[in-house]
């Protein structure tokens, strides 16, 4: 496979960073290129770069800030390439480098017996797998199950849920009776099938909330798969894989909301997808821009099935991410794949228009079948959908209808320096360690363009919420690897000791506040600072299941902390992750009965549903006032009366009126109506529900009024 060596950019790292794509390797140009790497690296006295990563084997780079003469470094590769050798791969150097020994944290007389030990924990695979697997477990699960739907998104995303099993209407989002056309319904839709399949076992709300599990496993596997790519790792064991995972799986805003039933997880997953898809595009049309002639049939026929691989997994990344919320992150796709297309000579051929041709008709079903079909129920549902919803919301027309919330100009940047950590401070400070240079890399170019126009993007707009950066953090990992790469040796340690004490200290007390919650309520005064959120007149219940999940977390992570001085320069990232997958988890598991007591609408509507059930006739309905939109679908949801909202209380021809309210705002409304039942959370000490009835012969009255 012969180079253009008129093409600048292929005669540094970027031309190493191509020949990442999995199953398209050409065996005896990769013996070239080795080669002339190893004639090179030779000349650098004990330094080995990475095209982008700095440690990453099996690929060199000789144009980073290595030398003063890159350029000639760069030259002399080329031209070595372009001599016939032997296909067989080069013998490894007798001295390990920095890139093949994940040890590089521990002292030098330690790194080969750290070596040694991860590799021979990386080819035990059925224990491998096994542990990979009980980690993905808690991270995914605690959290996602065993609690009802919380306020805010859950409750409404619930409602629309289950007015899709009551109805079976998929096209109109629809909640507690009210069209609720903020977001496309893809997350619905699966939420809605996994309850339908899985309700007969778990809680419907439970069975619902899989549709976040699903798209966060989704999320986890297609950054792999990207990670994977950049690393051209043979394993998914690679620590350079792990890491990646790590730094995404540890961020917070990451750990704190994928356990939600919200459709932002679902947004989340199709950034993922589509980034990986396109991703993959540009990495292959790099590698082989003026090989085509010369492949193989075997060669030409993996090409064309990673083409047609990548650019499926590009369309339905988009679709997924248009049908989760609409046009922000398609536009933002659209925009990275013009600075590809612009950057790139190599994507600016048949191939990579087919590749796009390919992913719009992948797309197509994704971005027509739904909002025709929507059309064509109501024009008007459709055009507020479109206009106020999509559009509005950046430029602030539709907010004080829409009741949105606008931050301060600087939100953005404290989100990502805060709950975006690790991932976002990392790829930025793997930019500012040099990776800028090579802005021409895909694995450099692609995630900050994508990432940074989507920031920019929410800086700008008139509503932002701090998980809206959830679809760029997947991208920005893999730039954060860079940096985990470039930091200093001693940085490690102290990020895995700092890991460590923090963590250890959450799962304490963790255990600490079960244990005194699980007491009589009379030693609960110790806990008197979370009373301001919680409870504390309430004992714990103790339940097995969710002890021995604790139990196990616990000791899990205890079992992994002493490998992960094993894992060198990722020590501190691995052991991050699993020091805020334990907190959570323990949160999730030992204290989730008093959580879920605090912030779950059951207690309140079951309470009103039993009060009802002495009072309520056939053919009496319930009028609302000011009822939310997270607290419509609960009234439903536990006492299966549907509000009829409406602002003047006068005019309703109902018996009942609901009203919510501030406690320090509460009034009577208008008209013959006495006071029947009062409630709210018990974690809530600002929202008021009350509800109110008049005489059967007020009700005729107002009826037959003007």
């Amino acid at each position: 496979m012969q180079e253009k060596s008129s093409t600048p950019w292929r005669k540094g790292s970027a031309a190493t960073a191509v020949s990442a794509t999995a199953g398209l390797v050409d065996h005896a140009q990769q013996a070239r290129s080795a080669g002339a790497a190893q004639s090179t690296v030779s000349g650098v006295s004990g330094v080995s770069a990475v095209s982008g990563v700095s440690g990453v084997s099996g690929v060199s780079e000789v144009n980073g800030p290595i030398s003063p003469n890159n350029v000639s470094a760069a030259d002399a590769q080329t031209s070595t390439a372009a001599a016939p050798t032997r296909p067989a791969k080069p013998a490894r150097p007798p001295a390990p480098s920095a890139d093949d020994q994940p040890a590089l944290g521990l002292p030098a007389a330690d790194r080969p017996s750290g070596g040694a030990r991860w590799r021979a924990l990386s080819t035990v695979r059925p224990l491998m797998w096994l542990v990979a697997l009980a980690v993905l477990c808690a991270w995914l699960l605690p959290g996602t199950l065993g609690h009802d739907p919380w306020k805010q998104d859950e409750t409404y995303t619930f409602g629309i849920v289950q007015h899709m099993l009551d109805t079976g209407d998929l096209v109109v989002p629809t909640n507690a009776g009210q069209p609720f056309v903020e977001k496309p319904p893809v997350y619905d839709w699966v939420a809605a099938g996994l309850a339908w399949m899985f309700g007969r076992y778990l809680p419907l709300h439970d069975a619902a909330r899989l549709a976040s599990a699903l798209f966060a496993g989704l999320t986890v596997y297609y950054t792999a798969r990207a990670a994977r790519r950049a690393v051209d790792a043979s394993s998914w064991f690679d620590l350079r894989v792990l890491g990646t995972l790590a730094l995404f799986g540890g961020t917070l805003v990451v750990v704190k909301h994928i356990h939600d039933m919200m459709t932002d997880v679902a947004l989340m997953a199709g950034a993922a997808i589509g980034f990986c898809g396109l991703f993959e595009l540009v990495l292959v049309h790099l590698r082989d821009d003026g090989a085509r002639g010369g492949l193989s049939g075997e060669a030409a026929r993996a090409r064309r099935h990673a083409i047609v691989s990548g650019a499926a997994m590009f369309g339905s990344g988009v679709g997924v991410a248009f049908l989760a919320k609409g046009l922000f992150v398609p536009l933002v796709f659209g925009a990275t794949t013009c600075a590809a297309l612009a950057l790139h000579p190599a994507c600016r051929s048949r191939s990579f228009a087919a590749a796009l041709g390919i992913a719009a008709l992948v797309l197509a079903p994704f971005a027509l079948i739904w909002p025709i079909c929507f059309y064509l129920r109501s024009e008007a549902l459709f055009r507020v959908w479109l206009w106020d919803n999509n559009i509005g919301r950046f430029f602030g027309f539709s907010v004080a209808q829409l009741g949105s919330e606008s931050e301060s100009r600087l939100f953005v940047l404290r989100t990502v320096l805060s709950v975006g950590f690790p991932a976002v401070p990392l790829a930025l400070a793997a930019l500012a360690g040099g990776a800028w240079r090579r802005w021409r890399d895909p694995r450099v170019m692609l995630p900050t363009i994508f990432a940074g126009v989507g920031f920019a993007v929410l800086q700008t707009s008139a509503t932002i919420r701090e998980l809206y950066i959830l679809p760029f953090i997947a991208p920005l990992a893999l730039l954060a690897m860079q940096g985990v790469e470039r930091l200093p040796r001693r940085l490690h340690t102290v990020w895995d000791m700092t890991s460590r004490v923090l963590f250890g200290s959450t799962v304490a007390l963790a255990w600490i506040v079960w244990s005194i919650m699980s007491s009589p309520v009379s030693a609960h005064a110790s806990l008197h600072r979370l009373g301001r959120w919680l409870p504390l007149d309430w004992v714990l219940p103790v339940k097995p299941g969710l002890l021995a999940a604790a139990l196990l977390m616990t000791l899990g992570w205890l079992w992994l902390l002493p490998v992960f001085k094993y894992t060198g320069k990722w020590r501190g990232a691995l052991s991050w992750c699993a020091g805020a997958i334990v907190a959570w988890g323990l949160v999730s598991t030992l204290l989730l009965p008093w959580l879920d007591y605090a912030k779950s609408y059951r207690s309140v509507f079951e309470n009103l549903g039993a009060a009802l059930n002495r009072e309520w006739n056939d053919g009496d309905c319930m009028a609302s006032v000011g009822l939310g939109e997270s607290e419509a679908p609960m009234l439903y949801y536990y006492t299966g009366i549907e509000h009829q909202p409406g602002a003047n209380e006068r005019a309703t021809a109902c018996t009942w009126l609901i009203v919510e309210s501030r406690r320090t705002n509460a009034s009577l409304p208008a008209g013959d109506w006495r006071l029947f039942w009062t409630g709210a959370r018990p974690g809530d000490n600002d929202e008021l529900l009350r509800v109110f009835v008049r005489t059967p012969t007020a009700a005729p009255a107002a009826a037959d009024g003007p």
